[in-house]
């Protein structure tokens, strides 16, 4: 009886324990205080998104892979990813400086790229040691983007969701199941962290849950990049777009203004439509219709040649930054500063 239901056991470890373990955490209430740059004004439980990394590694434990190079991998990005979470956790709990935070995600970030990558293939053939950096330079790029985006209700999961799902639907097998629990598991978590039971969500992932999960998808999102068609890697930047894009093009906008890029601030394009009294759960549904959109051109172009999947990525970002633009345009208009 139980092999008949045995497809649907990692789904269902993916999703309900990372629901349960994320209101563990949630009640065991280590507080993010909000301060001048927050999206909140009550204090907030944090840390929750170590229950996705929880729940994940348990439905993996439990999915048969035919696949024993993806599960090695596997197995050594969700060491990697609980490392990263250690040093979130321990930043959560109290402050890590910014040298040791810098120094630990970078050599995470090589870790992860030599793992899971590196990808060398953009439609020409890079050396490996260029390869190899510039892999490492995306996976810290994107898992201090994603941190930055656990600022507002449901936000970082309506990013990221979309893109888990994306990778999934543009593979097969084994790889595409781990992709689906994964998204399992992040909306798990999103249960108490979206505005679903209320006006507002009730637990925030942490540095701790940010940090890990990020690793943990860059890891995922390289070793597809890395196995599959030429070009593929053009894919993975457009399907975190709605993350990467706002950050990228926020700090852009900070520096041409003269600020300090790495000063606090509320200046990303979600934050100021927050300021203008949009809800948080308005604004994750945008997110997550920016990300549909770009999942679903990522699946149009995927069996194009690598020239077609860098203009999709190039028009996907040249669409991205008008839409970004406008946020701070009509914010300006509004008489606020968009850029502190």
């Amino acid at each position: 009886m139980l092999d008949l239901f045995n497809p649907w056991l990692p789904m269902g470890f993916a999703f309900v324990l990372s629901a349960l373990f994320s209101l563990v955490v949630r009640e065991a209430g280590i507080l993010d205080h909000p301060n001048a740059r927050s999206s909140h004004s009550d204090p907030t439980p944090r840390g929750g998104g170590v229950g996705v990394l929880a729940g994940f590694a348990a439905a993996v434990a439990v999915q048969p892979l035919d696949a024993p190079h993806l599960a090695s991998m596997l197995i050594a990005i969700l060491v990697l990813a609980t490392l990263a979470g250690l040093v979130g956790l321990l930043d959560d709990l109290f402050t890590l400086s910014e040298k040791i935070k810098f120094a630990a995600l970078s050599s995470i970030s090589l870790a992860v790229a030599f793992t899971a990558g590196p990808v060398t293939n953009l439609g020409w053939e890079l050396p490996w040691v260029l390869g190899l950096l510039g892999s490492a330079l995306f996976v810290f790029t994107t898992v201090n983007a994603v941190n930055f985006m656990d600022g507002s209700d449901g936000l970082m999961v309506a990013g990221l969701v979309p893109a888990t799902l994306a990778l999934a639907a543009l593979s097969e097998g084994d790889f595409a199941a781990i992709c689906i629990l994964f998204a399992l598991a992040q909306l798990g978590f999103a249960l108490w962290n979206a505005p679903i039971f209320g006006a507002r969500g009730s637990l925030f992932s942490g540095d701790a849950g940010s940090l890990g999960i990020s690793v943990l998808l860059c890891g995922l999102a390289l070793y597809w990049a890395s196995t599959t068609s030429d070009g593929a890697v053009w894919l993975v930047p457009l399907i975190l777009l709605p993350i990467l894009g706002d950050v990228l093009l926020t700090m852009g906008a900070r520096a041409k203004a003269g600020r300090r890029l790495f000063t606090p601030h509320r200046a990303h394009a979600y934050q100021l439509l927050i300021r203008l009294g949009w809800s948080h759960g308005r604004v994750a549904l945008i997110w997550v219709m920016l990300g549909a959109i770009a999942a679903l051109l990522a699946w149009l172009v995927h069996d194009a040649s690598a020239m077609v999947k860098f203009m999709a990525f190039v028009a996907s970002a040249a669409g991205f930054t008008v839409f970004h633009q406008a946020v701070r345009r009509h914010v300006r208009a509004r008489g606020m500063d968009t850029t502190q």
